[in-house]
């Protein structure tokens, strides 16, 4: 996949008092690669909705829009109770984010 290919499009989430897009670009998921160090591994515990990930994630998106924001105060904005919200969030954002897939030969979309 090239960066061309993302869609530039993304959610609105609140943090705090703050308003941010969870926009999933090249910009975001090299923020997620520094700090995870393995982007497969960071979506693999996004699936598996550990706290590590969903804050990883969350910080890379508000860090590409805020550089001063920090992954402690990013964690010390995200509750328990904001898990559920942010991981559907999250959800949207890649599915709005991800190019279109095309059929593999032979194959056709079902209707």
């Amino acid at each position: 996949m090239k960066a061309a290919e993302l869609k530039n499009k993304g959610i609105k989430f609140k943090l705090g008092n703050k308003e941010y897009e969870l926009k999933l670009n090249m910009n975001t998921f090299c923020e997620l690669e520094e700090i995870y160090g393995d982007l497969n591994a960071a979506f693999e515990d996004l699936q598996n909705m550990k706290i590590k990930a969903v804050r990883a994630l969350i910080y890379s998106a508000v860090k590409v829009e805020d550089g001063s924001v920090t992954l402690k105060a990013i964690g010390e904005q995200l509750g328990l109770s904001d898990l559920e919200s942010l991981g559907t969030a999250i959800n949207e954002a890649l599915n709005m984010s991800m190019p279109e897939t095309e059929d593999a030969p032979g194959e056709s979309k079902a209707t």
